[in-house]
């Protein structure tokens, strides 16, 4: 009986598994999650919008600091970062809040039987590679789209011929390679690190039910896992949110021609900066 179970808990697929049709319309599992996530974080913009006041709250607090901490990040990347900085905390608290929503009880455990093989109501968004592949599609898009912006479609030929002219027929190969490689490595390396959690929490799951009775100490292990998935969760989150950024900044410094980043119009008259004392708290 415990095998039985432990291969039930162990059996993860590879992509989103079906739940329903809507004619043509395929609802999955892992879209479940995607919309759960989306619904969360929907609440908390309602209610920061809605609810804020100049003196935040607790709950007021909690919600603007990782949106406050991103958009300081971003802050220091480029002049133009207010271009972009919605786009990145999107996806920081998108990724963030789907990979958290995996921990869930029941997330990945509660379905409906099909034969021999369970299969999840909800299960991580990032564990299926459509959503991550989604992601990157916008990303790859979004850089590409300042690259032309800034220097023009021609400009950015330009840059994917390189110079000299002459070797253009062996660059240009290696410069759109090295453009659609990026697309790739970020879909797959959040896809990657989800759906790894995802096997080692189930693997412990599945471990713990079959040693539960041999070994008491065994039900206290998944949440050590369960732990360290919090951390690797949030870590996945801004490094996507980080590669996005830095890949955005790097189409704008390669066409951008030297653009100066912003500075304090009080520079310019020559106020000193270095007068705490007299300056108001």
């Amino acid at each position: 009986m415990a095998e039985e179970e432990g291969e039930s808990l162990i059996h993860i697929a590879l992509g989103g598994e079906e739940l329903f049709a809507i004619g043509p319309f395929v609802v999955t599992n892992s879209m479940i999650g995607a919309l759960l996530a989306s619904l969360l974080l929907l609440a908390a913009a309602w209610y920061v919008t809605r609810q804020s006041t100049l003196i935040p709250s607790r709950l007021q607090g909690l919600l603007e600091l990782p949106v406050e901490w991103v958009a300081g990040i971003v802050a220091g990347s480029t002049s133009r970062w207010r271009g972009y900085v919605a786009l990145v905390i999107g996806f920081f608290l998108m990724i963030l809040v789907a990979n958290w929503l995996g921990l869930l009880p029941g997330v990945g455990t509660i379905g409906l039987r099909h034969g021999e093989e369970l299969v999840p109501f909800v299960r991580p968004a990032a564990a299926d590679l459509n959503f991550t592949l989604g992601l990157a599609i916008i990303t790859f898009v979004v850089f590409v789209w300042w690259g032309i912006r800034i220097n023009g479609p021609g400009g950015y030929l330009k840059e994917l011929i390189g110079e000299p002219r002459y070797m253009a027929p062996l660059m240009f190969p290696i410069h759109l390679i090295s453009e659609l490689s990026r697309l790739v490595s970020l879909s797959m390396r959040l896809f990657g690190n989800v759906f790894a959690g995802e096997v080692l929490i189930a693997t412990m799951l599945a471990l713990t039910t079959a040693t539960l009775f041999v070994l008491p100490l065994a039900f206290f292990v998944p949440s050590i896992f369960l732990g360290l998935e919090l951390l690797f969760g949030a870590v996945q989150a801004i490094v996507f949110a980080l590669l996005t950024m830095t890949y955005i900044t790097m189409a704008i410094a390669e066409h951008d021609g030297g653009h100066e980043p912003e500075h304090d119009p009080r520079d310019d008259h020559g106020e000193p900066d270095a007068h705490p004392a007299s300056s108001p708290a």
